[in-house]
């Protein structure tokens, strides 16, 4: 029997889940319209996740206690300043840095290039917005939260405050949204190379999930997350970043990809008699 803390923690996540996912979208079958992105299968799959990582919740703290060993942190200084560094790697600057590389290959009429960039956002964009509404309807503590008075105090992983996520900083650590943006970048090039067919795909794979490990030792050793916290991102990560490159190549004609991929845009600056000017229109 789970304790009853344990439950309610599964039970908020379930409930944002069920007001997030569209009831149009759930669907049961292999033949899925072109329409229908999340199935009934998928749903169980997240409910298994969200089930097992409240399990995890039993192991937060002594896993807290163990990565933030202050006598250890005092020791190796440059732990801390790697850790910081490793945190840098947000779904922000993912997603800025797959926006960039999909203009600079529309421009160079890279199709392919532009097609993997576009993918691989839209992954880290899409479960990016579901864990800002999660995170906001939970509310949960992370393991150290700074009181109004600016005074820091250690966290329970059952500290849960629902809707609280939405206006403080340090009531959203669950899911973690580095995890997510790092395994969904890792999972969404994976599948590219998969269905391309890429050279020594099976180096470059693992190699990409362990760089993707790296940002989230980070914020466990930087006491920003709890366990469970960083494998709900990293399982929502995976999810998207198959989902996503998976449905995209079964339905090359969805609406993103027509947006995207279809008509190539000439885009450059100008310099005339009003001065230098942005263009951009359809080849």
């Amino acid at each position: 029997m789970l304790p009853s803390r344990v439950r309610n923690m599964a039970a908020l996540v379930a409930m944002a889940a069920a007001g997030i996912l569209p009831r149009r979208a759930v669907a049961q079958g292999a033949d899925q319209p072109a329409g229908v992105v999340i199935t009934g299968h998928d749903l169980g799959l997240v409910g298994a996740a969200t089930v097992g990582s409240a399990l995890l919740t039993r192991v937060d703290v002594p896993v807290a206690r163990f990565f933030t060993d202050s006598g250890f942190h005092a020791r190796h200084p440059g732990f801390t300043t790697a850790a910081k560094r490793a945190s840098l790697a947000t779904e922000t600057v993912y997603m800025i840095t797959g926006g960039v590389i999909y203009v600079a290959a529309r421009m160079r009429k890279d199709d392919g290039t532009a097609d993997v960039a576009l993918h691989t956002t839209e992954s880290v964009a899409s479960a990016a917005m579901f864990i800002q509404v999660v995170r906001g309807v939970l509310g949960r503590a992370r393991p150290y939260v700074v009181d109004d008075s600016g005074e820091v105090r250690n966290a329970d992983p059952y500290d849960l405050e629902p809707l609280h996520g939405f206006t403080s900083f340090n009531y959203r650590s669950f899911p973690s949204m580095h995890a997510m943006a790092s395994v969904a970048v890792a999972t969404a090039l994976t599948q590219e190379m998969r269905l391309r067919d890429t050279p020594h795909r099976r180096v470059i794979a693992p190699a990409l999930y362990v760089g993707a490990a790296m940002p989230m030792l980070a914020r466990m050793y930087l006491d920003e997350h709890w366990t469970s916290d960083i494998v709900m991102g990293a399982f929502l990560g995976a999810f998207a970043g198959q989902k996503v490159v998976g449905y995209s190549h079964a339905h090359p004609d969805n609406r993103i990809d027509n947006a995207f991929l279809g008509r190539r845009m000439n885009v450059g600056f100008v310099s005339d008699a009003r001065g230098l000017s942005f263009f951009a229109a359809p080849q």
